[in-house]
């Protein structure tokens, strides 16, 4: 892809810039070691040129051995030291062209670690420094259509989430108004089966309580003992039937 192309074009070595002492020799030694793919060993000597400005002026090698530094991480995927170099490199620079060098260069290791805002800040700074910079025109354009489809992809998952939750929502709500319903089609079936219970039970004023039945047997055996004396009181007793045969 084109945009993949500028990640690897833009992080080649920036031109020879002056250097002295101990620093111009390792960065030329890095830069022989850097085009022969042996990234490891060329960090290894920008490292140790850098460790000569310990007591020695920063100046414009330093920026080079900085942003080459941070090329040669870049190759071996160490993204957080190579950002690191290039920031060292942004502060150190003494023109826009070089400015622009390190910002794009930031942005480039930024995108290839997922971090494209940062990506897009640092591309944001070249462009600045440098308004004739197309690739980092490109490389702009193309990091700010993928945030945006990042965060329209985003806001279609919220939605979708939204959309899922409400239906869950519903789903909970109908069946609980079931269980209601179904809970008070229970309650009515069992209110009308004791309704017809107590129908089919004797009400309590159609029952003999204890007393009443006691006083009716006591008018029974008074209404009896009057018969048997009006009995004893016929004169005579009564005949005998006879046989007629």
């Amino acid at each position: 892809m084109k945009a993949l192309v500028f990640l690897t074009l833009l992080l080649l070595l920036p031109q020879a810039a002056p250097v002295t002492g101990d620093g111009k020799s390792e960065g030329r030694r890095g830069n022989t070691l850097y085009n022969q793919e042996q990234y490891q060993q060329a960090s290894e000597v920008y490292s140790a040129g850098l460790a000569s400005y310990q007591d020695v002026p920063i100046d414009a090698a330093y920026y080079g051995l900085q942003n080459n530094l941070g090329a040669a991480l870049y190759r071996q995927d160490d993204f957080e030291r190579a950002q690191s170099a290039f920031a060292k490199a942004l502060e150190t620079a003494s023109s826009n062209a070089d400015f622009a060098r390190a910002a794009y260069n930031a942005g480039n290791n930024a995108f290839s670690s997922e971090d494209s805002e940062r990506a897009l800040e640092h591309y944001k700074k070249a462009l600045l420094a440098d308004p004739s910079n197309l690739d980092a025109k490109f490389n702009y354009e193309f990091v700010k259509r993928k945030l945006e489809e990042q965060q329209q992809d985003q806001q279609q998952q919220q939605g979708d989430d939204q959309q899922q939750n409400d239906e869950q929502n519903q789903d909970q709500q109908d069946q609980q108004n079931d269980q209601q319903q179904d809970q008070q089609q229970q309650n009515q079936d069992q209110q009308q089966q004791n309704d017809q219970q107590q129908e089919q039970q004797p009400q309590p004023d159609q029952q003999l309580s204890r007393q009443q039945a006691e006083r009716i047997l006591q008018a029974l055996e008074n209404e009896e003992e009057k018969l048997l004396r009006a009995v004893q009181k016929m004169k005579g007793r009564p005949r005998r039937v006879e046989k007629d045969w």
